[in-house]
């Protein structure tokens, strides 16, 4: 058995927008209540644990797929396989088929990720090994619970702490609306664009009268929005605990770090420029991050193989292609 304490510094290369919820049309970013060392309390906005851990899985899956040869090779997973490998599966209950001690010790040699992030296969669930925390933002507030390895870096790059108020920027965004346009009008068919038409007419009318009424009825689908951002360049701390038992799975907890961090994507707006954090430094890799943050690269998935845990995991998958195969077309999850 092995245990691994692992700390990552991460930058923000683009803000992050992790939403908690919306007040109007305001989405209002992810926040965590904290005690301060004077007791007073606070919140401090953070990328919760349960994105970070799907992050490792959804890379992870990838990973085992892409050295099995089943990532190009056409259309294959059942909904039941895609559950499991994505979402860790879910309890079937009694109607399930019975899961044997056996089995599931087969099943983590044929998916060693799952078998480190835990699962529901049949009637079994199998727990996880890695404790994932959250990304909590390096500030002001938190000073206090960040690791003094970072505040340590921070002082000799010259950086300070700053509130968290001052992480947040306020963006406003507009849907808009095509039919507002004419030349996007004359797309239409002619008896559309005279309904259209028709109804924009009367929502002048009513914007003329000043009827509430009548305008909320024929109002454009135009609509502002605004929504919370953690600033890009934003730090944060991201902890995980895991525990080992076979080389397979050493091997495996650091493929997935090393493929969720060479892209990780959290939060909304992907499609729009958020989400990109990228590693800056960690304490507790056997690859050391500290003074060079592009040593992650030789972890990384794709490349030349410069990592031996990745020779070896893809060995391992390639192996057991085709026994995986099998095993993932009749799985209940």
């Amino acid at each position: 058995m092995e245990r691994h304490r692992i700390e990552i510094l991460l930058r923000a290369e683009q803000p992050i927008a992790h939403a908690e919820g919306t007040i109007g049309n305001t989405q209002v970013a992810m926040r965590r209540k904290v005690r301060l060392p004077n007791g007073r309390w606070t919140k401090i906005p953070y990328v919760t644990g349960d994105t970070m851990r799907h992050g490792l899985r959804e890379a992870g899956t990838y990973a085992l797929l892409e050295a099995a040869g089943m990532l190009n090779a056409g259309p294959g997973l059942t909904e039941a396989a895609l559950r499991l490998l994505f979402s860790g599966g879910m309890v079937l209950g009694a109607a399930a088929e019975v899961v044997r001690i056996e089995d599931a010790r087969k099943m983590r040699q044929l998916l060693p990720h799952i078998g480190l992030l835990g699962g529901c296969i049949g009637n079994r669930i199998e727990p996880g090994k890695i404790e994932c925390g959250d990304a909590m933002l390096v500030c002001d507030e938190w000073h206090h619970l960040t690791p003094q390895w970072i505040i340590d870096l921070m002082t000799q790059d010259g950086a300070e702490t700053s509130s968290a108020r001052e992480h947040i920027e306020l963006v406003q965004r507009v849907r808009m609306d095509p039919t507002l346009d004419s030349k996007k009008r004359a797309l239409m068919s002619g008896t559309e664009q005279l309904k259209t038409e028709n109804r924009l007419l009367a929502s002048e009318v009513a914007s003329a009268r000043d009827d509430a009424a009548a305008k909320d009825r024929e109002k454009s689908t135009m609509m502002p929005f605004t929504f919370e951002t953690l600033a890009a360049g934003s730090l944060f701390v991201w902890k995980l605990d895991a525990v080992t038992h076979s080389q397979l799975e050493r091997d495996t907890l650091y493929v997935m770090l090393a493929a969720f961090l060479a892209r990780a994507r959290v939060g909304g707006k992907k499609g729009t420029g958020h989400g990109l954090l990228v590693p800056v430094a960690a304490r507790g890799l056997e690859r050391d991050v500290s003074t060079s943050p592009t040593s992650l690269d030789a972890l990384a998935v794709t490349g030349d193989n410069r990592a031996p845990e990745i020779a070896r995991f893809r060995a391992h998958v390639a192996q057991h292609a085709d026994e995986l195969r099998a095993t993932l077309e009749k799985i209940q999850a």
